[in-house]
């Protein structure tokens, strides 16, 4: 009795173990990005935060909602270098491609190019595995709803989807040319839900009611992408 007591105890150091040492592992993996990173929507309304990407990644959450290239280099030792990781998920873009009401981007894409650029470089003379990430087709419809007095602005670009992907064109384009893995969400999301079109994607059940943000459904397929291209 004494022997099988004394096993189950050394049974249960070695799994808590493995866990810790999971856990520890998993710690230096970080999700740099803006709201789609961060969450947002899960407090806006109400899902469970458990259900987030990098939280189903394991991942350290250094999204910053709103947050555009420019403004993520600012904190880019901070957030992300000074923790030594030893993997990094990036996924900018939605921000750097909203414009203004004076037709220009946030961020215009020559710069979007060179910011991205930077960062993978920066990351891949450190040696760390870095996954570069498109962004969500935008739900047209939705987003149009919330914010009427923004569709004129992106009538000449074929609608804000377009527009959108134009910049994950670029962080396509950014990860052919450093080498590095292309999560492609935009894609994976338009297969998933059949097309390309307002009605399809929303019934794929991948979109809150932004039009801009992934649902906890999307969020799983972000991270079931993520997590094969870390094992990998």
């Amino acid at each position: 009795m004494r022997e099988k007591i004394i096993s189950i105890f050394m049974l249960a150091m070695i799994l808590f173990g493995t866990a810790g040492a999971v856990y520890a592992e998993a710690s230096r993996f970080i999700g740099f990005g803006d709201s789609n990173t961060e969450g947002l929507s899960f407090n806006t309304y109400g899902y469970d935060l458990n259900k987030r990407w990098v939280v189903l990644t394991g991942a350290i959450n250094a999204g910053v909602s709103g947050n555009h290239t420019d403004q993520a280099l600012k904190r880019f030792n901070s957030d992300v270098l000074a923790k030594n990781p030893d993997s990094v998920a990036i996924m900018f873009g939605i921000n750097d491609g909203l414009l203004y009401d004076n037709g220009k981007p946030m961020v215009d894409k020559v710069k979007f190019e060179k910011n991205l650029t930077y960062m993978v470089k920066e990351l891949k003379a450190r040696k760390v595995k870095v996954l570069l990430m498109t962004n969500i087709p935008v739900h047209q419809t939705l987003y149009y709803n919330m914010y009427p007095e923004k569709k004129h602005l992106y009538a000449d670009k074929g609608g804000i989807r377009l527009w959108m992907n134009s910049y994950n064109a670029i962080i396509r384009k950014v990860a052919k040319a450093e080498g590095v893995q292309l999560v492609d969400h935009y894609a994976n999301a338009i297969h998933k839900a059949g097309g390309a079109q307002d009605g399809k994607l929303w019934a794929s059940g991948l979109y809150d009611h932004s039009g801009l943000h992934w649902s906890p459904r999307g969020h799983g397929m972000m991270a079931y992408s993520i997590n094969y291209y870390l094992a990998r």
